[in-house]
């Protein structure tokens, strides 16, 4: 019996090494593209925290670009990280900026009310952990609703809908999604926020990846055959 022999490039070291210098250059698109964010926390000191919520503003168009890029990788497509992205930016730019501005509005109010909450005395602690769930989920309906953008080509209010849709249709994606946030949440406050850098590519990449039933649900029932 005659064995062929494997393809250069073909083993499972082969295909993780290309995985993972997917995931650093879309790491690294990501901070470029969002380069105004790191600048913003440095001068939040000084100049007030409002700086950073104009510095947000590119972060949805460069998230919707970034998981358009993983989702490729995830699909075998390693090579071409760079390429992948450009195209995700130049095609979705306009809608992510409608479907991510709203959601980075109310996510802005949240944190303003949590940073209100001492001067409500004892309301305070009450109020606390509702409006940390509000903000997950809100973050959890961001993140889907980008995703689904990555991946569809849907008009916005649909996107709205579909987000909302995924925490009913697949719960353990959307818990997945919003424990990845929490977990980055966390870290971040208990460390420092220059680490979101350094963070921001991996914590999109691990979204991606938990996402993919629910893109494949969405594909099955809302997408023509």
């Amino acid at each position: 019996m005659v064995q062929k022999k494997a393809e250069y490039g073909a083993g499972p070291l082969f295909r993780a090494a290309g995985t993972v210098a997917g995931v650093m250059t879309g790491s690294a698109l990501l901070v470029l593209a969002n380069v105004l964010l790191p600048v913003a926390l440095v001068a939040a000191p000084f100049a007030g925290v409002w700086l950073v919520l104009p510095a947000l503003v590119p972060a949805g168009p460069a998230l919707v670009a970034c998981m358009y890029a993983f989702n490729r990788v995830l699909a075998g497509h390693e090579g071409q990280v760079y390429q992948d992205f450009i195209r995700g930016y130049r095609t979705n730019a306009g809608q992510a900026l409608q479907v991510w501005l709203p959601y980075l509005l109310v996510l802005a109010v949240i944190a303003v009310n949590l940073a209100g909450l001492p001067s409500l005395g004892p309301a305070a602690p009450a109020l606390r952990p509702a409006l940390v769930v509000l903000a997950l989920l809100m973050a959890t309906a961001a993140l889907n609703a980008l995703l689904l953008l990555s991946r569809f080509s849907f008009r916005t209010r649909d996107l709205y809908r579909l987000s909302l849709y995924s925490f009913s249709a697949r719960k353990r994606v959307s818990l997945g999604n919003a424990g990845i946030l929490f977990v980055t949440a966390t870290l971040l406050l208990m460390t420092t926020t220059y680490l979101l850098p350094l963070l921001a590519g991996t914590v999109v990449f691990l979204a991606c990846l938990n996402s993919r039933p629910l893109l494949a649900l969405v594909e099955e029932k809302f997408t023509a055959a």
